[in-house]
């Protein structure tokens, strides 16, 4: 009866896990395809110049916000959940509180000073007066869309991923009516920028309502009522896991420039654009996996704080069994399929970024262990991960500054391939350490005489 009983709630988290990573790729294959006709409109109508310009604006903005700005989404989810199952209203509230103060305070800070520094900002990277405008647009909306990372964590931790999944789909859409609208009608550089921000600054209003009101069906009260003082108990942890996710959001800066930035130094343009054109389209297997890994963090949040590692580690082990089938057959088809069609879709030229390409695919072994950042980060080990991410980050950049300079494109193909395959083996090496987590089954052999 027992086992009746584990396999049901085990299969039950996995077919939640399912549904809400399928309403989530449903959401994102909406944005890939919208995206697909509204690059080249965008590209086509702005020119090359203007488009550049655009590039640069929410380059730079978004990369000083992240630098400035806090990430609070995974920290959320953990204690959202733990909070939630023990049925401690008040510090489910205060969590979420203390996620909202952090992003609006310091976006506060960083949008003032960026809107005061626009006109500097628009004579250093576009060498023009009259670009501040222009920036100002992006930092407001950026400021706007700052309470989201804490809002949609609470959506998923409250099992709202089909309202998720809705919303960004419907997002999509119409930001690009207003994309195309402003546009078409020559507006120029400067529509689209307010076209492309008014979406999202509608959005992050209503997912704050949104959630919200849940949380105060969920709760009976607001979460701006609560006092913060009922988390001072937890107050150390909170705070070094914070630290914990802002440096791993510095990690990601370094993982997704460092690259480029080295080979601009050692290599052509033209050789940058194949290794550019390979990573990306390498990463379309990973962009599809993110709503697995954004609907796992929750679920495993969840049913460790109900049931327990017992049910943890099954569930694991169900997961990983069907993930490591699904990614041997993404990476073997993609290969396949990328052999005939890059050089049709792209261009002839292009297929001399095909030996890249295969090299980078390999990188993709990690996605059977998704699960390992969500799991470390449920069982209070955000050290860890962070001490992980970090070494696997230096093995990178090591080998980065080794290879690159002698192998070009290739060297840094397999610094980016070796930075994920030293990140899965130091995860497997840690978490098979932690009790109660066995991630293979032993056998028992029984003596007889």
């Amino acid at each position: 009866m027992f086992i009746n009983i584990k396999n049901t709630i085990i299969n039950n988290a996995l077919k939640r896990l399912a549904r809400n990573s399928g309403l989530l790729l449903a959401a994102e294959s909406v944005a890939t395809l919208i995206g697909l006709v509204q690059f080249p409109l965008v590209a086509r109508i702005l020119g090359a110049e203007e488009y550049g310009k655009a590039i640069l604006i929410i380059s730079w903005v978004g990369l000083i916000g992240s630098l400035l700005g806090i990430q609070t989404r995974k920290t959320i989810v953990k204690y959202l959940s733990l909070f939630s199952s023990k049925d401690e209203s008040h510090k489910s509230l205060a969590i979420v509180k203390l996620g909202l103060i952090l992003n609006i305070s310091l976006s506060t800070v960083v949008c003032t000073t960026l809107y005061i520094a626009a006109p500097t900002l628009s004579i250093w990277i576009l060498d023009s007066e009259t670009g501040a405008i222009l920036f100002r647009i992006i930092i407001l909306r950026d400021y706007f869309a700052s309470t989201t990372g804490t809002t949609v964590s609470v959506l998923r931790v409250l099992d709202k991923f089909k309202f998720i999944s809705i919303i960004n789909a419907v997002s999509s859409i119409f930001t690009f009516a207003f994309v195309a609208l402003a546009l078409l009608n020559d507006y120029k550089l400067l529509g689209y920028l307010y076209a492309v921000s008014l979406i999202p600054i509608v959005q992050s209003i209503i997912l704050l309502i949104y959630s919200t009101n849940r949380l105060n069906m969920k709760f009976g009260t607001n979460w701006w009522n609560v006092q913060m003082k009922v988390l001072i108990e937890h107050k150390t942890e909170i705070k070094t896991m914070l630290l914990s996710m802002k440096l791993d959001s510095l990690r990601k800066i370094a993982t997704d420039k460092v690259d480029i930035v080295l080979l601009g130094f050692f290599v052509d343009i033209y050789n940058v654009g194949l290794y550019k054109m390979s990573k990306q389209l390498s990463g379309y297997i990973s962009k599809l996996s993110n709503p697995i890994y954004s609907a796992i963090y929750p679920e495993l949040a969840n049913l460790y704080h109900n049931k327990g590692k017992t049910y943890l580690t099954e569930f694991i082990r169900k997961l990983t069994n069907w993930i490591s089938i699904a990614t041997i057959f993404s990476i073997i088809t993609t290969i396949l399929l990328a052999n005939k069609l890059v050089p049709i879709i792209f261009g002839a030229e292009y297929a001399n970024s095909l030996p890249i390409f295969y090299i980078i695919m390999l990188m993709h072994v990690w996605l059977a262990l998704i699960w390992a950042p969500g799991l470390l980060l449920t069982l209070g080990k955000a050290n860890a991960l962070m001490k992980i991410n970090l070494t696997s980050t230096l093995v990178m950049l090591v080998l980065l500054i080794g290879l690159v300079p002698t192998w070009g494109t290739t060297g840094a193909a397999i610094a980016i391939v070796l930075n994920y395959w030293t990140w899965s083996i130091i995860v497997l090496w840690y978490t098979s350490r932690i009790p109660g987590i066995e991630l293979w089954k032993h056998s028992t052999s029984v003596n007889q005489t």
